[in-house]
């Protein structure tokens, strides 16, 4: 299932530019990235490499932000998941895990939503 993003008007202009890329050189996976969506980065200036490879909103609102783009079952597990970081944090008397939770939701936010809307795929596994 596949939809007609460029004609969905709720949509902004940044993310028809992500959704666009990734139709034409798809996205990274678990084990990396394809040689072509590599190459496909290296013409990009560090703005749109910004813009293709993270989501500054979802680093800083990690779980909110993923409710309000109606992705609610990965936004319930990363809400679960914070919460165990904070717990095992205090516990050991440091709190990296939430840095590091924030940044594989920013890392994969735009991935996730890419998935939701356009593919159609809209799972709880992050």
């Amino acid at each position: 299932m596949s939809k007609d993003y460029m004609a969905d008007g709720s949509l902004t202009e940044k993310w028809k530019y992500r959704f666009s890329f990734y139709d034409e050189h798809g996205f990274p996976g678990f084990w990396g990235a394809s040689p072509e969506y590599k190459q496909a980065l290296k013409g990009l200036n560090t703005r749109q490499k910004i813009t293709i490879r993270t989501n500054v909103i979802a680093f800083f609102f990690s779980w909110v932000y993923l409710f309000v783009l109606g992705l609610w079952k990965k936004a319930i597990v990363v809400l679960f998941l914070a919460i165990f970081s904070l717990i095992f944090g205090y516990m050991i008397g440091d709190n990296v895990f939430g840095f590091i939770i924030a940044a594989y939701v920013s890392y994969n936010t735009n991935r996730w939503f890419y998935e939701k809307e356009v593919k159609g795929i809209h799972t709880w596994s992050l």
